[in-house]
């Protein structure tokens, strides 16, 4: 693999060259500081440009044009990351190589269709196609309060991460929604242009320079916001422990518990932590589902995971609404055995194994590739292989050690009345 980067006043491109791949992969990202008017936004674009553009102008034409070049694909995405919102917009084509020469630029221009000739007719989205996306979207809102994983996550993270990009869903409500309409929303797009965002293009598979040419040719004359921005969000919590119960008609009840995480180095947040949080909850032998599930069968699932941007645990688990208080007891439990060498000792190299597994995944998943290169725009990455030399590095000691860093800070059950 060999990786070049080349600044330009209006882009960066990340050139990420292998043959690993039979297909290339061209990722755009328009990134700016997280706007929450920018939500609702986010979803009705993402949708509606890859819906269908000018040139191809019904859902139909759009995907047959794709399939002309061999299926390439594009798709697009809104997300939040940190302090940090982005567009996304994503083409995958078969490398001309095993086709022909040709396709490279077709296939580009494809891209550039959908990016830059959207399905506009006098500076409105067209109307039907919006209406759709608009009911889909509405559709995906009122879903929320029959997912009880998703209803519990959302109204946890209000909680735990108040007042912060964290605390926001990537999915509006209703009312956001109905306060957008098809002129609105191509105001918006044109600000993904006016130097409001980042501009970078993410290029990975057996390519040369050539395709630099054709990238910068399709951004010609458009501005991008060069701003240093970084995705570490530094939020101040409260001392105190926050709990909340609601309830809603779910079978099964859902348990969020969350742990700020205190004055870490990089070195912890990055290694030492990883390894924490496998033996608490992410390994198949984990602490937690040992002990209380296998142990005390008192939850359906367990698990935990990290917040790296905002920095935090969490540890969820669906539960019956009876088992509530005797089930944070032994989650606490969980997390002081943390301190105990014992505990620690007898899953700690299985621990390692089951990263380093994770980790060799790394070479094979571009979407994985690309955002490590796309992420050292705003923070420190390192590659693969020295994260794994300094994950294997670490001791028992510091992952022990890691547990005097790490504070109760928010309870929440979402209880199902139903059961």
């Amino acid at each position: 693999m060999d990786y070049k980067k080349i600044d330009k006043d209006n882009l960066t491109i990340h050139l990420i060259n292998t043959s690993r791949f039979k297909t290339i992969n061209v990722v755009v990202f328009f990134t700016r500081e997280f706007n929450k008017n920018d939500i609702v936004y986010g979803n009705l674009l993402a949708y509606n440009m890859v819906y269908s553009s000018k040139k191809y102008n019904t859902k139909n034409k759009i995907a047959i044009h794709g399939e002309e070049l061999y299926g390439a694909k594009v798709s697009s995405s809104f997300g939040l990351s940190g302090k940090l919102e982005s567009f996304v917009f994503s083409l995958d084509f078969v490398n001309p190589k095993y086709t022909d020469s040709k396709y490279m630029k077709e296939s580009l221009d494809y891209l550039k269709e959908v990016v830059f000739n959207p399905n506009v007719e006098n500076e409105e989205f067209n109307l039907e196609y919006y209406n759709i996306i608009k009911n889909d979207i509405i559709s995906k809102i009122n879903s929320i309060k029959i997912n009880p994983n998703l209803y519990a996550g959302i109204e946890y993270a209000k909680i735990m991460y108040d007042k912060t990009p964290t605390s926001y869903s990537s999915i509006p409500t209703l009312e956001e929604l109905e306060s957008i309409d098809n002129k609105k929303l191509y105001k918006f797009y044109k600000t993904l242009f006016d130097g409001s965002f980042k501009i970078d293009v993410c290029v990975l598979g057996e390519v040369d320079e050539s395709i630099v040419n054709i990238i910068e040719d399709m951004f010609k004359g458009i501005k991008c916001n060069n701003k240093k921005m970084s995705l570490t969000i530094n939020h101040k919590y409260k001392d105190e422990v926050i709990e909340k119960q609601e309830s809603l008609h779910f079978n099964q009840s859902k348990l969020y518990i969350g742990y700020r995480l205190i004055d870490m180095s990089d070195h912890e947040l990055n290694h030492v932590l990883r390894i924490y949080n496998t033996i608490l909850g992410t390994m198949n032998d984990s602490i937690l589902f040992n002990i209380v599930r296998e142990e005390n069968s008192l939850c359906y699932s367990i698990g935990s995971y990290v917040t790296k941007y905002n920095p935090s645990l969490t540890i969820y688990a669906g539960i019956n609404k009876d088992n509530y208080e005797k089930t944070i007891e032994l989650i606490k439990k969980c997390v002081d055995n943390m301190s105990d060498e014992k505990q620690v000792s007898r899953l700690f190299d299985s621990a390692k194994k089951t990263i380093n597994t994770y980790l060799n995944n790394y070479y094979d998943d571009v979407i994985s590739q690309i955002n490590t290169y796309y992420n050292r725009e705003f923070e420190s990455v390192e590659d693969v292989e020295t994260l794994r030399d300094n994950i294997n590095k670490v001791t028992i000691d510091e992952v022990i050690n890691l547990n005097k860093k790490i504070k109760l800070s928010t309870i929440y059950l979402l209880k199902g009345d139903n059961n």
